[in-house]
Protein backbone atom coordinates (compact mmCIF):
# COMPACT_ATOMS: atom_id res chain seq x y z
CA UNK A 1 0.00 0.00 0.00
CA UNK A 2 1.06 3.49 -1.06
CA UNK A 3 2.89 5.44 1.74
CA UNK A 4 0.15 8.77 2.67
CA UNK A 5 1.02 11.68 2.08
CA UNK A 6 0.34 14.58 5.37
CA UNK A 7 -0.67 17.75 5.40
CA UNK A 8 -1.01 19.26 9.28
CA UNK A 9 -3.59 21.84 7.80
CA UNK A 10 -6.01 19.25 6.04
CA UNK A 11 -5.30 16.25 7.53
CA UNK A 12 -7.42 16.08 10.58
CA UNK A 13 -11.13 17.32 11.09
CA UNK A 14 -10.05 19.61 14.13
CA UNK A 15 -7.47 21.14 11.55
CA UNK A 16 -9.68 21.73 8.60
CA UNK A 17 -11.65 23.66 11.33
CA UNK A 18 -9.10 25.85 11.10
CA UNK A 19 -9.00 27.28 8.03
CA UNK A 20 -10.57 30.31 6.28
CA UNK A 21 -13.31 29.11 3.52
CA UNK A 22 -11.97 30.07 -0.04
CA UNK A 23 -12.70 28.83 -3.29
CA UNK A 24 -8.73 27.63 -3.72
CA UNK A 25 -8.17 24.27 -2.86
CA UNK A 26 -5.45 23.73 0.03
CA UNK A 27 -3.30 21.66 -1.83
CA UNK A 28 -1.36 18.15 -0.63
CA UNK A 29 1.19 17.01 -3.14
CA UNK A 30 1.00 13.55 -3.39
CA UNK A 31 3.22 12.26 -5.81
CA UNK A 32 4.67 14.08 -8.96
CA UNK A 33 2.00 15.98 -10.67
CA UNK A 34 -0.90 14.50 -8.42
CA UNK A 35 -2.17 16.83 -5.84
CA UNK A 36 -5.20 16.19 -3.23
CA UNK A 37 -7.29 19.18 -2.54
CA UNK A 38 -9.54 20.63 0.09
CA UNK A 39 -12.02 23.28 -0.94
CA UNK A 40 -13.36 24.82 2.24
CA UNK A 41 -16.77 26.04 2.18
CA UNK A 42 -19.35 27.76 4.43
CA UNK A 43 -20.91 24.19 5.28
CA UNK A 44 -18.42 22.35 5.18
CA UNK A 45 -15.17 21.12 2.98
CA UNK A 46 -15.09 18.85 -0.31
CA UNK A 47 -12.27 16.56 -2.16
CA UNK A 48 -10.88 17.55 -5.30
CA UNK A 49 -8.36 15.66 -7.05
CA UNK A 50 -5.60 17.33 -9.23
CA UNK A 51 -3.62 15.41 -12.52
CA UNK A 52 -0.99 17.16 -14.57
CA UNK A 53 0.46 15.31 -17.45
CA UNK A 54 3.57 15.28 -18.97
CA UNK A 55 2.84 18.15 -21.52
CA UNK A 56 1.32 20.18 -18.67
CA UNK A 57 -2.35 20.47 -18.57
CA UNK A 58 -4.15 19.81 -15.99
CA UNK A 59 -7.55 17.54 -15.09
CA UNK A 60 -9.48 17.30 -12.03
CA UNK A 61 -12.18 15.51 -10.47
CA UNK A 62 -14.57 15.66 -7.63
CA UNK A 63 -14.28 13.01 -4.74
CA UNK A 64 -16.73 14.02 -2.40
CA UNK A 65 -17.75 15.70 0.60
CA UNK A 66 -15.02 15.48 3.45
CA UNK A 67 -15.73 14.23 6.58
CA UNK A 68 -16.22 17.67 9.11
CA UNK A 69 -19.55 17.79 10.28
CA UNK A 70 -20.45 13.99 9.24
CA UNK A 71 -18.79 10.43 9.81
CA UNK A 72 -16.78 8.84 7.00
CA UNK A 73 -18.42 6.25 4.85
CA UNK A 74 -16.44 5.59 2.14
CA UNK A 75 -19.09 6.49 -0.22
CA UNK A 76 -19.86 10.30 -0.27
CA UNK A 77 -18.23 11.38 2.69
CA UNK A 78 -14.31 10.54 2.80
CA UNK A 79 -11.99 11.44 5.70
CA UNK A 80 -8.23 12.45 4.28
CA UNK A 81 -6.42 8.85 4.42
CA UNK A 82 -9.77 7.84 2.38
CA UNK A 83 -9.41 10.96 -0.09
CA UNK A 84 -6.35 10.43 -0.83
CA UNK A 85 -6.72 6.34 -1.29
CA UNK A 86 -9.56 7.76 -4.24
CA UNK A 87 -7.34 10.02 -5.88
CA UNK A 88 -4.53 7.82 -6.12
CA UNK A 89 -7.15 5.37 -7.84
CA UNK A 90 -8.21 8.00 -10.51
CA UNK A 91 -4.15 9.60 -10.70
CA UNK A 92 -3.16 5.57 -11.55
CA UNK A 93 -6.92 6.15 -14.71
CA UNK A 94 -5.41 9.15 -15.68
CA UNK A 95 -1.53 8.14 -16.16
CA UNK A 96 -3.36 4.45 -17.95
CA UNK A 97 -4.71 7.13 -20.33
CA UNK A 98 -2.11 8.99 -20.78
CA UNK A 99 0.64 5.79 -21.79
CA UNK A 100 -2.90 5.05 -24.20
CA UNK A 101 -3.32 1.74 -21.98
CA UNK A 102 -7.18 2.30 -21.65
CA UNK A 103 -9.24 1.76 -24.91
CA UNK A 104 -13.23 1.82 -25.47
CA UNK A 105 -15.14 -0.69 -25.02
CA UNK A 106 -17.65 -2.13 -27.95
CA UNK A 107 -20.52 -2.70 -25.26
CA UNK A 108 -21.47 -1.30 -21.86
CA UNK A 109 -18.98 -2.17 -19.42
CA UNK A 110 -21.18 -3.48 -16.41
CA UNK A 111 -20.82 -4.36 -12.25
CA UNK A 112 -20.83 -7.88 -13.39
CA UNK A 113 -18.25 -7.77 -15.76
CA UNK A 114 -15.82 -5.93 -13.22
CA UNK A 115 -16.69 -8.56 -10.90
CA UNK A 116 -15.46 -11.60 -13.28
CA UNK A 117 -12.54 -9.73 -14.34
CA UNK A 118 -11.39 -9.22 -11.21
CA UNK A 119 -12.35 -12.32 -9.83
CA UNK A 120 -10.22 -13.99 -12.25
CA UNK A 121 -7.27 -11.35 -11.89
CA UNK A 122 -6.87 -12.87 -8.13
CA UNK A 123 -7.08 -16.50 -9.50
CA UNK A 124 -4.27 -16.01 -11.38
CA UNK A 125 -2.96 -14.40 -8.99
CA UNK A 126 -3.17 -17.28 -6.66
CA UNK A 127 -4.84 -15.24 -4.05
CA UNK A 128 -7.30 -17.11 -1.26
CA UNK A 129 -10.95 -16.75 -0.40
CA UNK A 130 -11.72 -15.97 -4.46
CA UNK A 131 -14.39 -18.75 -4.12
CA UNK A 132 -16.58 -17.54 -0.88
CA UNK A 133 -16.10 -13.67 -2.52
CA UNK A 134 -17.61 -14.79 -5.71
CA UNK A 135 -20.42 -16.40 -3.71
CA UNK A 136 -20.78 -13.50 -1.86
CA UNK A 137 -21.14 -11.36 -4.84
CA UNK A 138 -23.37 -13.89 -6.68
CA UNK A 139 -25.57 -13.83 -3.71
CA UNK A 140 -25.94 -9.93 -2.72
CA UNK A 141 -23.99 -8.01 -5.38
CA UNK A 142 -24.71 -9.16 -8.75
CA UNK A 143 -28.41 -9.57 -8.39
CA UNK A 144 -28.69 -5.92 -7.20
CA UNK A 145 -26.31 -4.24 -9.63
CA UNK A 146 -24.81 -6.78 -11.78
CA UNK A 147 -26.36 -4.97 -15.08
CA UNK A 148 -25.38 -1.46 -13.79
CA UNK A 149 -23.12 0.27 -16.23
CA UNK A 150 -20.11 0.73 -14.64
CA UNK A 151 -20.30 4.69 -16.20
CA UNK A 152 -23.78 4.57 -14.80
CA UNK A 153 -22.90 3.73 -11.05
CA UNK A 154 -23.97 6.48 -8.44
CA UNK A 155 -22.90 6.83 -4.96
CA UNK A 156 -26.90 7.13 -4.14
CA UNK A 157 -26.93 3.30 -6.21
CA UNK A 158 -24.07 1.80 -3.92
CA UNK A 159 -25.59 3.78 -0.34
CA UNK A 160 -28.70 2.20 -1.54
CA UNK A 161 -27.38 -0.83 -2.08
CA UNK A 162 -24.97 -0.86 1.01
CA UNK A 163 -28.11 0.06 2.80
CA UNK A 164 -30.51 -2.89 1.66
CA UNK A 165 -27.95 -5.49 2.09
CA UNK A 166 -27.27 -4.52 5.79
CA UNK A 167 -31.18 -4.58 6.44
CA UNK A 168 -32.15 -7.80 4.84
CA UNK A 169 -32.93 -11.68 5.85
CA UNK A 170 -29.70 -13.16 6.50
CA UNK A 171 -29.39 -16.01 3.27
CA UNK A 172 -28.97 -19.55 4.90
CA UNK A 173 -26.46 -21.76 2.70
CA UNK A 174 -27.69 -25.37 2.07
CA UNK A 175 -26.83 -27.87 0.24
CA UNK A 176 -26.22 -27.86 -3.79
CA UNK A 177 -29.17 -27.31 -6.19
CA UNK A 178 -31.76 -26.69 -3.36
CA UNK A 179 -33.39 -23.78 -2.72
CA UNK A 180 -31.86 -20.76 -0.88
CA UNK A 181 -33.21 -20.49 2.82
CA UNK A 182 -33.74 -16.81 4.09
CA UNK A 183 -33.29 -16.12 8.11
CA UNK A 184 -35.47 -12.48 8.60
CA UNK A 185 -33.43 -10.11 10.87
CA UNK A 186 -34.32 -9.82 14.42
CA UNK A 187 -33.82 -5.68 14.79
CA UNK A 188 -34.26 -6.19 18.57
CA UNK A 189 -30.99 -8.68 18.21
CA UNK A 190 -28.04 -5.87 18.58
CA UNK A 191 -25.81 -8.74 17.46
CA UNK A 192 -27.59 -9.90 14.51
CA UNK A 193 -27.77 -6.14 13.25
CA UNK A 194 -24.42 -5.87 13.78
CA UNK A 195 -23.60 -9.01 11.90
CA UNK A 196 -25.53 -8.05 8.83
CA UNK A 197 -23.78 -4.76 8.68
CA UNK A 198 -20.50 -6.68 8.86
CA UNK A 199 -21.87 -8.73 5.92
CA UNK A 200 -22.91 -5.76 4.18
CA UNK A 201 -19.33 -4.12 5.02
CA UNK A 202 -17.27 -7.13 3.40
CA UNK A 203 -19.88 -7.61 0.31
CA UNK A 204 -18.98 -3.36 -0.51
CA UNK A 205 -15.15 -4.39 0.40
CA UNK A 206 -15.09 -6.71 -2.52
CA UNK A 207 -17.32 -4.50 -5.03
CA UNK A 208 -15.12 -1.67 -4.52
CA UNK A 209 -12.24 -3.94 -5.04
CA UNK A 210 -13.39 -5.20 -8.50
CA UNK A 211 -13.87 -1.18 -9.41
CA UNK A 212 -10.96 -0.63 -8.19
CA UNK A 213 -9.41 -3.05 -10.81
CA UNK A 214 -11.58 -2.24 -13.83
CA UNK A 215 -10.08 1.71 -13.27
Amino acid sequence: MARIARNSKTDSRSARAKLAARREPYWTKVSEGCFLGYRKGAKGGTWIARFRSEAGSQAYDSLGAADDFRDADGLSVFSFDQAQAQARDWFDQKAREQAGLLVALDAPYTVSDALRDYFAYRENKGSKGVYADRKAAEARIIPALGDVELAKLTVKKLRDWHHGVASSAKLVRVQSGKARKIKVLDRSDSDAVRARRATANRQLTILKASLNHAY
